[in-house]
């Protein structure tokens, strides 16, 4: 071969700018990931105070308030946070 020192530059070039896109990519989905995640448990959160204002208001049987506050502290506990 008469040119091996450049090709081998060649491919460790091409190998880590492969790998740098492919490391961009994975942080900005984990990025997006997370901020979802968030935004869905501040929506949970945001809804567990509403139940409350709706029994004080009349609006909510306390038994059924009580249920969707739990189905929405265990949605928010297996999202991965805990209170």
């Amino acid at each position: 071969m008469k040119y091996p020192k450049i090709v081998g530059w060649s491919v460790v070039t091409v190998m880590w700018s492969t790998l740098l896109i492919t490391g961009e990519y994975h942080a900005k989905k984990t990025s997006n990931h997370n901020r979802a995640i968030q935004e869905t448990i501040n929506t949970a959160e945001d809804m567990c105070g509403w139940i409350v204002e709706d029994v004080a208001n009349g609006y909510v049987d306390s038994t059924y308030a009580d249920m969707y506050i739990d189905n929405l502290e265990g949605i928010i506990i297996d999202l991965g946070v805990t209170r």
